[in-house]
């Protein structure tokens, strides 16, 4: 269903209920959406979560004999960098 056949069934409902029917709304009423995320913001949280994730597990594969260090590095910056760009920056980054 669309937004404005919800709307339009919660004013009829609204009105078969007696109380007094939202006004319909116009398109001037309508807020525009601005974004506020700067456009390197993903990008660069994606860079230092790769690099910050990166580092950690070459440095867990060189302690670790069974483990191997640089694979395990470029896995972990690869696998944090993708899921940085997908999941986009927290909101305590941007402030």
């Amino acid at each position: 269903m669309a937004e404005d056949e919800i709307e339009r069934l919660l004013r009829e409902i609204d009105a078969a209920k007696g109380g007094t029917p939202a006004p319909t709304p116009t398109p001037k009423d309508e807020v525009a959406r601005t974004d506020d995320a700067k456009p390197g913001g993903r990008v660069a949280f994606s860079v230092g979560a790769a690099a910050v994730t990166g580092v950690g597990a070459w440095l867990f594969g060189v302690f670790t004999p069974w483990t191997d260090a640089l694979d395990m590095g470029f896995a972990a910056a690869a696998a944090a960098f993708v899921t940085g760009l997908v999941a986009g920056p927290p909101r305590w980054f941007s402030s």
